[in-house]
């Protein structure tokens, strides 16, 4: 919520990480006050990443150049980090992913 990094800190808008991608951020805290919840929370994420790698085949979007240095975004850097591209999540079994959609809908509370 700082006004020096963001013009409207006070508005929940997840888009502005798109728009700032190199802002700050601590997600979990810092220190003593840190998120009691981080280790269940970092687990969680782990196995849905998993889920992701199982359910979905990812593929290429786009030409992707794998190579450590030219494919880099900084081939200067000490550390290699691939420049920026965009994949395609196939679902590797789409009867499944119809049933859990459909599990999921949202029901109507009247």
């Amino acid at each position: 919520m700082d006004e020096a990094v963001w013009e409207d800190p006070n508005e929940f808008r997840p888009e502005r990480w798109l728009e700032n991608p190199d802002a700050p951020m601590f997600t979990y805290g810092l220190g003593y006050r840190m998120c009691a919840g981080s280790l269940l929370a970092n687990r969680e994420l782990y196995l849905v990443f998993l889920r992701m790698l199982n359910s979905f085949e990812i593929k290429k979007f786009d030409d992707v150049d794998c190579h450590p240095v030219r494919g880099a975004s900084d081939p200067t850097s000490l550390v290699s980090m691939p420049k920026r591209y965009r994949a395609r999540f196939v679902p590797r079994q789409m009867d499944a992913l119809e049933k859990a959609l459909e599990d999921f809908k949202v029901v109507e509370v009247s």
